[in-house]
């Protein structure tokens, strides 16, 4: 038996009506999932989450404080947007209001 190549089932694979191309891709994808071998990782007993939980508390807690508010950040965004585009903001007082 000869061997097909993969130029040749790609030529006549691109033969195919858009549905059945979607068919051979859906079913080749799923046969390769079940080939790939997948670490099973333990679940983690309530004593090690907690200890995970606290880490990234601990992290987010090392963060720096934001210097602005969300609202005050999203207003400076525009402003920064608005100078960027325009070329000038509401405090330079060339801007109709």
């Amino acid at each position: 038996m000869t061997m097909i190549t993969y130029d040749e089932i790609l030529t006549v694979a691109r033969c195919l009506p858009l549905t059945d191309r979607l068919r051979l891709v859906s079913t080749l994808a799923d046969e390769a999932i079940g080939e790939i071998a997948i670490p099973s990782i333990p679940p983690m007993s309530s004593t090690q989450s907690i200890a995970a939980r606290e880490e990234i508390r601990a992290a987010f807690a090392a963060l720096p404080t934001p210097r602005r508010s969300l609202g005050e950040q999203l207003e400076a965004d525009r402003q920064e947007r608005d100078h960027a585009l325009v070329g000038r903001t509401l405090e330079d007082g060339n801007v109709d209001a």
